[in-house]
């Protein structure tokens, strides 16, 4: 057994911070063995490992953290779609409007290209900042998901366009791309997967609400139809003076005759005096700065993007009534059919067995402009065969047609010119 008197010592040096060699040498010098010095050492100071741990207290868990960490919910294929319709609304909206401010003003023939590049460029730029910026549209944000990377975390603005671009891949592969969100672990469409994000449940939305927003949508989509028809009637019938339209019987069908210049249809000897005069001034126009000709009244140039774009000056009836290109070759005035299109060696590169070369009509969408003088324009695709580019290309020949409602007692009656034309197309010199 320790002596008691041993134990003490040792406890009241060492709570002195004295350390245990010193309290040994010490003990030994007063005459104390070394096993009863150990024995007292390992009585009043047991080892860390012996020494008791105060008590952890637990932390109980935050639900907000509990949540972030086990509670992801990945947005399904119908919430995204869902979305996607409201975004779509949206987008539509907007372009609507920038359509009437710039149709009502300019010719559409002349920017309907730079146009569709604009609208596409507006929406990738539209998902990608939003989505950058908050995670989540509009759209998103009414049905309660937003987009973040695979850890969670919110995507930066180059991610989130690149996820926006890779979702043409997923609509080239005949849409399966955007099916995957239906069938894979997290919910991920093929664009996802590509830049490694998610879709994610931000909140949750009823059910009811969601498609409270899609019935609104639909409704107002219905009341824009017939507001777009107004707006586009009204800019018909403007370039006429508000003057009626007339109505010409024919034998097959309806013509509603257009009304640039006139309020009804002239006689034989009125048109001649028209076609007999060849459109000038366009020699600063881009469009028909290229390889050119001339076919009776009207100028047809090659722009070397597979088209051939037609100016005419300003005959009465002859733009399209409705001012709309359709299928119905009957409501058509003027129309262009290619007969041939050569190659630089000799061969022929003109898809004559396509669908739109095999229609007899071919249409010109016209319409007036006033930059730098009032004419009317049009644009006429060219169908290659396959392998073939507008590059190649050395003689194109056609046919320039028109055929404009008489003023005659007979509603039958039709003012028809033909001119054939030849465009030969210079090569290029280094």
């Amino acid at each position: 057994m320790v002596n008691q008197q041993l134990l003490d010592y040792i406890k009241q040096q060492a709570q002195q911070g004295i350390n245990i060699e010193q309290i040994k040498n010490s003990l030994v010098v007063s005459g104390w063995s070394l096993d009863n010095i150990e024995m007292g050492i390992a009585a009043a100071l047991p080892k860390p490992s012996e020494i008791p741990l105060p008590p952890i207290p637990s932390i109980e868990p935050t639900s907000n953290f509990t949540n972030s960490v086990t509670s992801i919910s990945y947005a399904g294929f119908w919430l995204r779609v869902a979305a996607n319709i409201i975004d779509s609304f949206i987008l539509s909206l907007v372009f609507t409007l920038i359509n009437f401010l710039v149709f009502w003003f300019f010719a559409p023939n002349s920017l309907l290209l730079l146009m569709n590049i604009f609208y596409s460029t507006i929406s990738f730029i539209y998902f990608s900042l939003m989505e950058s910026r908050g995670g989540a549209t509009l759209g998103k944000k009414m049905v309660g998901i937003k987009v973040s990377n695979a850890n969670g975390g919110p995507v930066e603005f180059l991610r989130s366009l690149g996820r926006n671009l890779a979702k043409i891949i997923s609509a080239l592969i005949l849409m399966i791309g955007f099916m995957m969100v239906g069938f894979t672990k997290k919910k991920q469409g093929l664009h996802d997967i590509i830049t490694s994000c998610v879709v994610i449940k931000d909140r949750e939305v009823s059910v009811g609400k969601i498609w409270t927003f899609i019935v609104l949508i639909a409704i107002a989509w219905f009341l824009l139809i017939p507001l777009s028809l107004f707006i586009g009637s009204m800019r018909t019938q403007g370039s006429s003076d508000q003057s009626p339209v007339t109505q010409v019987q024919n034998n097959e069908s309806d013509l509603t005759v257009s009304q640039t210049g006139t309020s009804v249809p002239l006689a034989k000897e009125g048109y001649d005096t028209y076609f007999s005069k060849p459109i000038k001034g366009l020699d600063a126009e881009k469009d028909y700065k290229g390889p050119r000709t001339y076919a009776g009244p009207a100028l047809i140039a090659f722009d070397g993007f597979w088209d051939l774009n037609v100016a005419l000056p300003i005959i009465p009836n002859l733009e399209n009534p409705s001012g709309v290109v359709t299928q119905d070759s009957k409501n058509q005035y003027a129309w262009i059919d290619l007969t041939s299109v050569t190659s630089k060696d000799g061969k022929e590169i003109l898809d004559a067995k396509s669908v739109f070369e095999g229609n007899i009509f071919k249409f010109l969408s016209l319409s007036k402009k006033t930059d730098p003088i009032e004419y009317l324009s049009g644009r006429r695709s060219i169908n290659f065969i396959t392998g073939a580019k507008s590059s190649d290309a050395k003689t194109i020949k056609g046919v320039l047609s028109f055929k404009i409602p008489l003023e005659s007692k007979d509603p039958g009656s039709f003012y028809e010119k033909s001119y054939p034309f030849i465009i030969t197309i210079p090569n290029k010199t280094n």
